[in-house]
């Protein structure tokens, strides 16, 4: 008996959702991460930044589709015009790369590192997820609780290849919450690097990259942070 129940597929256009830029956090998309100005991280900020992301490892390629100790994206690390895989680059070379998108964009492409390390603009405090719009409509999304859905299953990349309507429903919790991750049924490496941030920073015993019934229930029922 499956665990989640599939969704049926509707007759739609292709998606238009641009490609994923995060590094580390996923919570960001290449075309719709909002920019923000340049500051003054420190040599600290970073060393602190890559001990969060992967344990400070340059060589990291767990196969999750995020490299080395700042856990780039292939399409991420190319934007910024190196060739190659992050994790096979020299350590300066990654965090020349940090730095230069950094600068670019602030801690946004780290969200749930930057978050648990204080990170913003400045340097020490822990950035909005989004704009100032977004984060009232988040504010009052969540000022009302809504019911906890009933979990019927633990999720994992294992059901990436199929719509289920209960990821969907997650997913879509999880974008209310303010995380940028698209909302699709299928819970491929995206939605698996979201769920293992979001519990870091909740503090819960979920195993990383999976969606069980702690998680889900922290979803739809721990405040925004």
């Amino acid at each position: 008996m499956p665990l989640l129940r599939a969704h049926r597929p509707r007759h739609a256009k292709p998606s238009k959702t641009a490609p994923v830029l995060a590094a580390g956090g996923l919570t960001a998309t290449f075309g719709a991460a909002l920019a923000a100005p340049a500051s003054a991280a420190s040599e600290d900020d970073f060393a602190r930044l890559r001990h969060c992301e992967s344990g400070g490892n340059y060589s990291t390629n767990t196969g999750n589709g995020f490299y080395g100790a700042y856990q780039f994206d292939l399409r991420t690390w190319h934007g910024l015009g190196y060739s190659g895989r992050p994790s096979d680059a020299a350590p300066a070379t990654q965090d020349q790369a940090a730095h230069t998108l950094q600068a670019e964009r602030g801690w946004q492409p780290w969200p749930a590192c930057s978050r648990a390390l204080g990170l913003r603009n400045g340097g020490n405090a822990a950035p909005a997820r989004a704009s100032r719009s977004r984060a009232v409509i988040v504010a009052k999304a969540f000022s009302n609780p809504v019911p906890l859905p009933h979990f019927t299953g633990v999720m994992t990349t294992a059901l990436s290849g199929t719509e289920y309507e209960n990821v969907r429903s997650w997913q879509n919790r999880m974008k209310n919450r303010g995380w940028d991750i698209v909302v699709d049924g299928r819970f491929g490496p995206q939605s698996a690097h979201v769920a293992a941030r979001f519990a870091v920073e909740k503090k819960l015993t979920t195993t990383p990259g999976t969606v069980d019934h702690e998680l889900w229930t922290a979803a739809w029922t721990l405040a925004v942070t």
